[in-house]
């Protein structure tokens, strides 16, 4: 996976959740954080069906609802993955949406694991 970095990439978007946990606080976002995690495999289950069809433009817009989700509950590792993969007109794409789509893959249960712990401690 040379096209995915993780050191290049934060986990969570620090900014937004600081700005959501001020508001409303770190409990409350706990719900939306469930319906992510209900929701988010579901995506990649039409993603991953897009991708089995040969059907691109169903594929960047599953990664599209994505990328809103994981950026609805501050992550952004997730979000960004979902971001390169909507961009089929990029020109690494054809050569890099399986590396983004295994990223997702894998990253996605350690960083809402990552999300809950820094929800909890606010």
């Amino acid at each position: 996976m040379t096209s995915i970095n993780s050191s290049d990439l934060s986990v969570l978007d620090l900014d937004i959740l600081t700005q959501y946990t001020q508001a409303i606080g770190g409990q409350a976002l706990l719900g939306s954080v469930d319906i992510f995690e209900q929701q988010f495999p579901l995506y990649i289950d039409n993603l991953v069906a897009c991708l089995q069809c040969g059907d691109i433009k169903g594929l960047t817009e599953e990664a599209h609802k994505m990328k809103g989700a994981a950026g609805a509950v501050g992550l952004f590792r997730l979000g960004a993955l979902s971001n390169k993969l909507q961009n089929s007109n990029h020109v690494d794409w054809a050569q890099c949406h399986l590396d983004y789509i295994k990223g997702i893959k894998l990253y996605l249960k350690s960083d809402v694991d990552s999300l809950r712990e820094y929800l909890l401690s606010c």
